[in-house]
C-alpha cells in the first residue's frame, strides 16, 4: 500500500494515470477531446452552466509560482467565456484561492491577506452575468478564516454570489433540475476543518450531511427532478489517497439514486478522470500546472462548459486541457 504521507499530487498523477485503468475495471482516463454521441446536435438543450476548480489564486508571491499565484486573467477569461456561451450559472468547485499549510509547504498568510484573495476572486467572478456558486475546498478551509468568515465574503445574493451554507442545494424547477453542493471540509469526528490546519486535507462527509443528501435526493426523486452533485474532494473510485475518507459510504448513497443523479463533479485531483460506477459518472477535471502564464490563462484556461439535454443527458465540453465527454 502506498504511504500517502510521502506522495505528492503530481507524483500521484504521474504514477496513477498509467496504472489506474488496469487496477479498477470501471476506471477510464478521458482525454481532452473524447468523441461525442452521434446525433446529439439535434437534442434540445434545457440548461447550460460552467465549472472551474483549483485556480489556487493568490495575490501573495508564492514559492510554487506559477502553479500557485496571481491568476486573475484565468478567472476573468472563464467569466467572459461563460457569458458568451449563454451559461445560466457557474460553479467554483473548490480551491479557488491558495492559503493555509499544505503538504509541508509553509504558506500560512495573515487574515487580511487571505480575505483579500477571497475578495479578488469574487470580484473577478462577478464579471459573469448570472449566479455564481461556491464549493469549499481544502485550501479555503485551511486558510486564515473559518467557514463563516469565508461565507461572509463570498455570500452576497445582491451581487449574484452564493454560498448560503457550507453545503446547500439550488433548483431550476422549470427544468426539473436540482444541484447539490457538498462540503467535504470536515475532520473524521465531524467537526469543521480549522483555520491553518495542517496536512493534505483528506475530506470527510459527516452523518448529518449524509442524511441531508439522502433527504435532498429523495425529494428530487419524488418531484421527478434530475440531480447534479458538486464536491471538491473526490468521491469516485479513483486511486488517490486524498479524496473523501468515507467516499464508499457516500457513493453507496448516491448510487442508490442513480435514477436521479446524472453526474458528480470534483476538483482536487488536478487531472482528467471519469469513473462510472453503478450508473453514476464521477468526473474530475484537469488543471494545467506546467504553464499558468497570463497569456495561457487568457487564451486557453482549463474549465468545463456543461449542457443538460431535455432527456437529462449531459454533454461536458472541456476548455484548455480539461476533458470532454457525453453522459
Amino acid at each position: 500500500m502506498t504511504d500517502k504521507s510521502n506522495i505528492s499530487r503530481r507524483e500521484f498523477i504521474q504514477t496513477t494515470a498509467a496504472a489506474g485503468a488496469a487496477a479498477t475495471p470501471y476506471f477510464a482516463l478521458v482525454g481532452p477531446r473524447s468523441s461525442h454521441a452521434a446525433g446529439e446536435g439535434s437534442r434540445e438543450v434545457k440548461l447550460k452552466f460552467g465549472v472551474i476548480n483549483d485556480v489556487h489564486h493568490t495575490t501573495i508571491e508564492h514559492n510554487l509560482a506559477p502553479d500557485i499565484g496571481e491568476h486573475s486573467q484565468w478567472i476573468k477569461a472563464f467569466a467572459d467565456a461563460m457569458n458568451s456561451a449563454g451559461a445560466r450559472f457557474v460553479v467554483s468547485n473548490g480551491d479557488q484561492v491558495h492559503e493555509g499549510h499544505n503538504g509541508g509547504i509553509p504558506s500560512r498568510y495573515k487574515e487580511d491577506e487571505f480575505a483579500t484573495n477571497l475578495e479578488t476572486y469574487k470580484q473577478h467572478m462577478r464579471l459573469f452575468n448570472g449566479p455564481s456558486y461556491y464549493v469549499l475546498g481544502n485550501h479555503e478551509s485551511c486558510g486564515a478564516l473559518d467557514k463563516s468568515g469565508i461565507r461572509s465574503i463570498w455570500h452576497h445574493p445582491d451581487q449574484n454570489q452564493f454560498i448560503p451554507d457550507s453545503y446547500f442545494h439550488f433548483d431550476y424547477p422549470d427544468e426539473k433540475l436540482r444541484f447539490l453542493v457538498l462540503d467535504a471540509q470536515f475532520e473524521p469526528d465531524g467537526s469543521d476543518m480549522k483555520p491553518l490546519c495542517v496536512g493534505y486535507a483528506e475530506g470527510y462527509i459527516p452523518p448529518r450531511q449524509l442524511q441531508w443528501l439522502r433527504d435532498q435526493l429523495e425529494d428530487a426523486r419524488r418531484k421527478s427532478f434530475a440531480a447534479v452533485i458538486f464536491c471538491h474532494q473526490i468521491l469516485g473510485a479513483i486511486h488517490y489517497p486524498y479524496g473523501v475518507s468515507n467516499a464508499g459510504e457516500v457513493q453507496r448513497l448516491i448510487e442508490s439514486y442513480s435514477d436521479v443523479v446524472a453526474v458528480a463533479f470534483h476538483g482536487h485531483l488536478h487531472d482528467n478522470v471519469a469513473v462510472e460506477k453503478n450508473g453514476v459518472i464521477y468526473v474530475s477535471v484537469r488543471r494545467r500546472v506546467a504553464d499558468l502564464s497570463a497569456a495561457w490563462a487568457k487564451q486557453s484556461g482549463d474549465w468545463l462548459f456543461v449542457e443538460i439535454f431535455a432527456d437529462n443527458g449531459v454533454k461536458v465540453s472541456g476548455h484548455g486541457e480539461a476533458l470532454s465527454l457525453t453522459v
